[in-house]
């Protein structure tokens, strides 16, 4: 009767090991990064929208109608012991509503690096929360909403019209192209611009540097 408590203790420590073992066979089935492809041929597609939380994009232009994206997707640490998420079921959310295609990737623990090679399409919208933007845009017209990060636009002079940067802690710049007005008030800066193409370039960002090359 007198070994039952100590039998009870051997149990419980022995249960908790195998809890402990689960856990780490559990972390280290867990899919941590996966490369997604996707190729959409958006004949009647008049603008993209892109909305993403974290990561960052690369937007190349290419010729004709197919458009390809490829997207990284790196798991985060969360939860107990620092445990990174499984991604094995993650990918980008693909809708369309009349002429317009919605590409997003809301996930909270993981990372998504993308490459976008785009057509010429009118209208292109990016809505990012934290991360870098490296954008060699063709015929579109590009409106950028970022939270936190670094924007960079490559855009043939002859392409552009007007543009429009709007920086609330940072720099912004524009090479090429007549400066209309450059406010800078305290930690944050305006610059308006303007080329000679018909596409207009909207950039707002919350903490960035923004720089056009």
């Amino acid at each position: 009767m007198s070994n039952h408590p100590i039998l009870i203790k051997k149990l419980a420590l022995m249960s908790v090991g195998v809890a402990m073992m689960m856990i780490l066979v559990t972390s280290a089935k867990a899919e941590e990064h996966v490369i997604r492809r996707h190729t959409f041929d958006p004949a009647d597609v008049t603008e993209i929208d892109i909305s993403k939380s974290v990561g960052s994009i690369e937007v190349v232009p290419v010729f004709g109608t197919q458009m390809r994206i490829t997207v990284e997707i790196e798991a985060r640490e969360r939860g107990w012991f620092r445990r990174h998420a499984d991604v094995v079921d993650m990918d980008v959310s693909v809708r369309e509503r009349g002429n317009a295609l919605y590409l997003a990737f809301d996930e909270k623990h993981a990372t998504a690096e993308w490459l976008i090679e785009m057509p010429a399409v009118a209208y292109t919208t990016i809505n990012m929360g934290v991360g870098e933007l490296d954008i060699d845009i063709g015929a579109t017209e590009l409106d950028i909403d970022l939270g936190v990060g670094d924007v960079n636009i490559h855009a043939s002079e002859r392409s552009v019209g007007r543009i429009k940067l709007d920086v609330a802690v940072g720099e912004a710049g524009v090479r090429g192209g007549e400066i209309i007005e450059h406010d800078t008030a305290f930690i944050s800066q305006s610059i308006r611009a303007e080329g000679k193409g018909r596409h207009d370039i909207n950039v707002g960002v919350g903490e960035a540097g923004v720089r056009r090359n």
